[in-house]
């Protein structure tokens, strides 16, 4: 997340993992209803290793670096439309809720290896790759978690549009205010893409689309006019 996408930077790390059950009637109108900050104690995912991680990426200088990457599982492309699928059942949506809250809980709870273990595989290679062996990212993810101040942590507002696409993950519209950076979006609120993908029973963060609140941000938050 440039903000949460947490995503080749401490914020998509954030990502991490995503929550506990929050207001899912109201994540799936169209307005969600404004949700308190994801606190440390929802951080509740043992930790990944950070020797696990860089083991999944491989060495930080291998035999073309300099080149383009081969991701294991490319970027759902984004447009004015959502991906294709069907809307996910209530207890789906449910999942999904408390799986992005756990992982914005251990973004505020400074966990960071216990975000990343919010992630499939796929997400670490493709959306953070060789930055685990960024010597300031080591520092962030190996010091002991201390959590954010809380004019610091970020805000969930929402889960919705909650929908199974043809190859069994959950994607879902996630709309949530981060000062860190400054706020951004329209309004100070942000909507991202976040993609799940379920691994021996939990759902797991595979993919994350940014920067989505001018096409899909909450129809209660306004565009600014010219």
């Amino acid at each position: 997340m440039r903000r949460l996408s947490l995503v080749g930077s401490l914020l998509v790390i954030a990502l991490f993992a995503t929550l506990t059950v929050a207001r899912t009637a109201a994540a799936q109108d169209a307005t969600p209803a404004v949700d308190m900050s994801p606190n440390a104690d929802e951080c509740t995912i043992e930790p990944r290793r950070l020797e696990e991680l860089q083991a999944l990426v491989g060495t930080p200088f291998p035999e073309g670096a300099g080149e383009a990457t081969s991701f294991a599982r490319q970027a759902t492309q984004i447009a004015n439309e959502l991906p294709e699928g069907t809307a996910a059942d209530e207890a789906t949506v449910q999942a999904i809720t408390a799986a992005v809250r756990r992982q914005m809980a251990c973004f505020n709870a400074g966990n960071y290896l216990g975000g990343f273990a919010g992630t499939t595989e796929e997400f670490i290679i493709s959306q953070v790759g060789f930055a685990l062996f960024d010597e300031d990212l080591i520092a962030a993810m190996t010091g002991t978690p201390v959590p954010l101040p809380e004019e610091q942590q970020t805000t969930l507002i929402g889960v919705r549009e909650v929908r199974v696409l043809p190859d069994g993950r959950v994607a879902a519209l996630v709309d949530y205010t981060s000062p860190i950076p400054p706020a951004e979006g329209i309004n100070g609120v942000e909507t991202d893409l976040w993609v799940f993908e379920q691994v021996e029973g939990e759902w797991l963060l595979d993919e994350v689309t940014d920067n989505l609140e001018g096409q899909h941000g909450p129809s209660g938050v306004a565009t600014p006019t010219a």
